[in-house]
């Protein structure tokens, strides 16, 4: 009894935490990893029934038939397996980053997983706390991530997709939803957290989103730069939030 005790009085030492975090990157994975085996079942079954008597299609027809079938069911479960994985990447980078949030103190509340009904985001981590309230994007990619002239690059190579458009898209939509259920209005800062890249800047500021490696990411939190929000502020948007997990 007195083991159980210690144990609960540890953990209200550390940040409460709601919602499964990586749980969206592993389910969109593999619905998007292993739809083509939907579509090949679905064809291997047409095919099944026109073998059998009074088909339209003849024997050889039906063999060349599953001959190709079975080629391009292995190009698309190729393409489907290194999707997996990326997904399941995202995943853990998620799991880890909430592994380092976990440490932010009592007076910190982490929402994982959250989409806003109809929304167009899955949010990785929401924290809110006495310093405000932050949207965290993390990103798990491999190289030398930088933000030059506008452009990301991985590596010296350009990418299309902006990791910096996405957590501002994540930051207005949550302003939105709470400015649609008469929230006291406070800014929302926006984090793009990436968990083993090299960065140039342990943290820095990008088009008004701070960007940080994991090890920094309690610090950007607690920063005393940050602006102090109301514990009843704080109480309202962590009842509003676990509202969309019930």
């Amino acid at each position: 009894m007195e083991g159980h005790s210690q144990s609960e009085s540890i953990k209200s030492q550390f940040a409460m935490v709601h919602g499964s975090a990586g749980e969206a990157p592993r389910v969109m994975g593999i619905l998007k990893a292993f739809w083509p085996l939907l579509v090949i079942s679905t064809l291997l079954g047409y095919l099944i029934r026109e073998a059998l008597p009074f088909s339209f299609l003849s024997l050889s027809q039906v063999g060349i038939a599953f001959i190709f079938l079975s080629i391009i069911g292995v190009v698309l479960l190729t393409i489907g397996d290194k999707k997996l994985s990326n997904y399941l990447k995202g995943a853990k980078g998620e799991e880890s980053v909430l592994r380092e949030l976990t440490f932010l103190s009592s007076d910190y509340t982490i929402f994982n997983g959250i989409r806003l009904d109809n929304g167009r985001y899955n949010f990785d981590h929401i924290v809110v706390g006495p310093s405000g309230v932050f949207v965290i994007e993390t990103k798990n990619w491999n190289g030398h991530v930088q933000f030059l002239d506008g452009e990301v690059q991985i590596d010296g190579k350009k990418i299309n997709f902006s990791p910096i458009n996405q957590v501002k898209g994540e930051a207005s939509e949550l302003s939105n939803f709470f400015d649609t259920h008469n929230m006291p209005l406070f800014s929302i800062k926006t984090v793009l957290c990436f968990v083993d890249s090299k960065l140039d800047e342990s943290i820095s500021n990008v088009n008004g989103v701070i960007v940080c490696n994991k090890s920094s990411l309690r610090n950007v939190l607690t920063l005393d730069l940050n602006d102090e929000i109301d514990i009843n502020i704080q109480n309202k948007t962590n009842n509003l939030l676990l509202s969309l997990l019930d």
